[in-house]
């Protein structure tokens, strides 16, 4: 599990330094922005932001300061912000325009899963600069997204137009079924629907629709702590979700990193450890599009069911490494008191346990109950979806005061 880190980085685009601007000023703005740049060049992007932030303060009017924040948020993955200040560059800088400017909205709105906006962008951004190679490879990624985007509408018409026909049995109603009975605590009673639901898809040749009720069926099998089943389940998901989905549309590999990291917990549950290892490498690979240094909090999660893996291998100190990884990105997207910042501390604390490190154990054990003390289990549910339902949540409550309280009785006994 190791060579998780060992992606393939895809370098974010470089910061617009002060040669290709028509300023020199040595103003407080400039000086903010080479600041940025520096913290650009060593892959600081939280403080890029905050400098970029500052110039643009001081001179909201420079473009160039509106397109390195762009370039920073985008290196973050945060589109939103880098869409608005890309946007704002484009429009700064419609007497001169950038290929940049014109790169970083189209890639913005591309990221955001607004391909046809994002085409709209690119088309005005070539016909300024027809022949500028970073704009043309783009076009191509939109393009084949547009494609897929269009096919896949035409395939849901088709698969609604089967439903309506096989009427209130069809695969929608009876998948809308299960997940009533889910919601309602009758979990197992949805499994017969679901299987019915999948050979119905089958049989109407409705792939999406079968990936729907397969990946309800897993989440299923997983809270009955059924692995083996799980293990299956999710194996058809991650197979059918690879020949159905398009790898350049984010949201669709952001489904298949899901159904790679929930084959990962099953295979982890049913002592398949090597497999699942592998299983949380692909998951952490596709949420991250093969660039470790942005990362979002799916892969956190996908960190800290590969630091459990590793944990059940003895592998403490790479165990150790991951759970801080994951606790450093959930901070980085939610701040300090989330409470998905719980549960990244439960896990920091047990790799910290294993590996013999009893005083940061107990800090990090006492972090996780500090955050869940200040939050209403109600706060928790909505802000963990992860965590499936009350009692589960009362469970992880309640092993986190054990296992702090057998770490403070082992401290007192060593005085």
């Amino acid at each position: 599990m190791s060579h998780i880190f060992g992606c393939k980085q895809t370098p974010p685009t470089p910061p617009t330094t002060s040669d290709e601007e028509s300023s020199g000023s040595t103003s407080d703005a400039e000086m903010k922005k080479k600041k940025g740049n520096r913290a650009m060049g060593k892959k600081k992007f939280p403080k890029a932001v905050k400098y970029y932030t500052k110039a643009i303060k001081i001179d909201p009017e420079n473009a160039t300061y509106h397109l390195n924040r762009a370039i920073a948020n985008a290196a973050l993955e945060l589109w939103k912000d880098a869409e608005a200040d890309a946007a704002n560059a484009v429009e700064l800088q419609e007497d001169q325009p950038s290929s940049k400017s014109h790169f970083q909205l189209a890639r913005a709105r591309f990221r955001r899963g607004r391909c046809l906006e994002a085409r709209e962008a690119l088309k005005m951004g070539l016909e300024r600069f027809p022949t500028e190679p970073a704009l043309i490879k783009l076009g191509r990624e939109i393009d084949t997204a547009v494609k897929a985007l269009q096919r896949r509408r035409e395939e849901e018409e088709e698969a609604e137009r089967r439903t309506l026909v096989a009427g209130p049995s069809g695969v929608k109603s009876l998948t809308d079924q299960a997940r009533a009975l889910v919601t309602t605590g009758n979990v197992e009673s949805a499994l017969p629907l679901l299987a019915e639901a999948r050979s119905a898809a089958r049989a109407a040749g409705t792939k999406r629709e079968e990936i729907n009720a397969a990946s309800l069926q897993g989440k299923v099998e997983l809270r009955l702590r059924r692995w083996t089943d799980a293990v299956s389940t999710w194996q058809a998901v991650v197979s059918m979700e690879t020949e159905e989905f398009s790898m350049d549309v984010a949201e669709e590999r952001g489904a298949l990193s899901n159904a790679q990291n929930n084959l990962g917990i099953a295979l982890k549950s049913a002592q398949r450890l090597d497999e699942a290892a592998l299983a949380f490498n692909e998951a952490y690979r596709l949420s991250t599009n093969g660039d470790d240094k942005v990362a979002t909090y799916q892969a956190a999660q996908i960190l800290q069911n590969a630091s459990q893996c590793l944990l059940a291998q003895a592998k403490a100190k790479e165990a150790r490494s991951f759970s801080a990884r994951a606790l450093e990105i959930t901070q980085r997207v939610f701040g300090e008191h989330h409470a998905s910042l719980a549960l990244a501390n439960l896990a920091l604390a047990r790799c910290l346990r294993a590996e013999g490190e009893l005083r940061q154990a107990v800090a990090a054990y006492a972090k996780a109950l500090e955050i869940f003390a200040q939050k209403t289990n109600e706060e928790c549910l909505e802000e963990i979806p992860e965590v499936p339902s009350r009692d589960r949540l009362e469970q992880l409550q309640g092993q986190v005061k054990a296992e702090l309280a057998q770490l403070l009785a082992i401290a007192e006994q060593a005085k």
